[in-house]
């Protein structure tokens, strides 16, 4: 067996086309957060959330000014460490193949950045955030905002159901989340795809503006978005898939609105091509990023604990 990439290109000949193994497109969950960012040093204060004003009647004639003095919280993100990916490309193992391997090695690493990315959204919204004057104050994940696995089934824990998403618009509404604006979005494995095509009125053109099932699409539904990504995926994601699933064995579905979540770049995407007189003149197809995701308002991120039926 080939011991890398190397040995095995180099001993077949290419087809006119270059594939990647199956993997999930990445670039799906980066883009997602509304509020986005560029730069700064290893800690970035990201806004000053005031609380609302209230108007007081005033008692007595020519008194003394009230003064108020609202409450402030300081969001922050710290800096992750630096990512790259580099492989080595022998001109040996070029010259053996019918089509250059450096185009597709440059997809490749422009994809792996990408991917990394959507991983660093995940880890953002699952992980502790940062608040206080200097950011010092860990925040974990709002444990009221975790819908549990069997709600409205008591005792027998179940998958995506009509009522958890019914709870869950009454969770954001609740907590003033401005559903006109916005919509929930829900990040979905193929497991809860699969629930919601087993859901009649999901199914039914009564309580839908298309017939899901004719074509085996997801639609929006009940004022929710749902973005499909295999995120208990490690292959996929690397860093956070561990984070998807809680002590019981539950997934951690995530739901949030795009204004409760940050990113932030620091490097967004630099690629770098150069030959390496130190490898005999191979040459190295680079690319790097520096980013990093965080809830920015814990009221506006929500966890469906579900099960996954084999």
């Amino acid at each position: 067996m080939a011991e890398n990439w190397a040995d095995t290109t180099r001993t077949v000949e290419y087809e006119k086309a270059v594939t990647f193994a199956l993997n999930e497109m990445p670039g799906k969950l980066w883009p997602l957060a509304a509020s986005v960012g560029a730069g700064g040093g290893k800690k970035v204060q990201i806004e000053d959330r005031f609380d609302d004003l209230y108007a007081e009647e005033i008692s007595e004639r020519n008194g003394d000014t009230r003064n108020t003095d609202p409450d402030v919280n300081r969001r922050w993100i710290v800096k992750p460490k630096r990512a790259g990916v580099a492989p080595l490309l022998d001109p040996d193992d070029e010259m053996s193949t019918e089509v250059g391997l450096q185009s597709p090695l440059a997809t490749g690493v422009a994809k792996a950045i990408r991917r990394f990315q959507d991983d660093k959204f995940l880890e953002g919204f699952y992980g502790t955030a940062y608040t206080g004057e200097e950011g010092a104050t860990a925040v974990p994940f709002k444990a009221a905002n975790i819908l549990a696995a069997d709600y409205s089934t008591t005792g027998t824990p179940s998958g995506l159901t009509t009522n958890k998403l019914i709870r869950l618009k009454r969770m954001a509404t609740s907590a003033f989340v401005d559903l006109e604006a916005e919509k929930l979005h829900m990040i979905v494995t193929a497991a809860q795809i699969e629930d919601l095509f087993k859901i009649t009125q999901y199914q039914s053109a009564d309580y839908n503006t298309v017939k899901p099932l004719a074509d085996g699409k997801l639609v929006d539904w009940m004022g929710f978005r749902f973005i499909p990504a295999e995120i208990d995926n490690p292959k996929a994601y690397k860093r956070s898939s561990g984070l998807t699933v809680d002590g019981n064995g539950y997934r951690r579905v995530p739901v949030f609105v795009p204004s409760g979540m940050h990113r932030r770049t620091w490097l967004d995407f630099k690629g770098k091509l150069d030959e390496r007189s130190d490898k005999n003149h191979s040459l190295q197809i680079a690319g790097y990023t520096c980013a990093g995701a965080t809830r920015l308002l814990e009221d506006k991120c929500f966890q469906m604990l579900c099960i996954e039926a084999p």
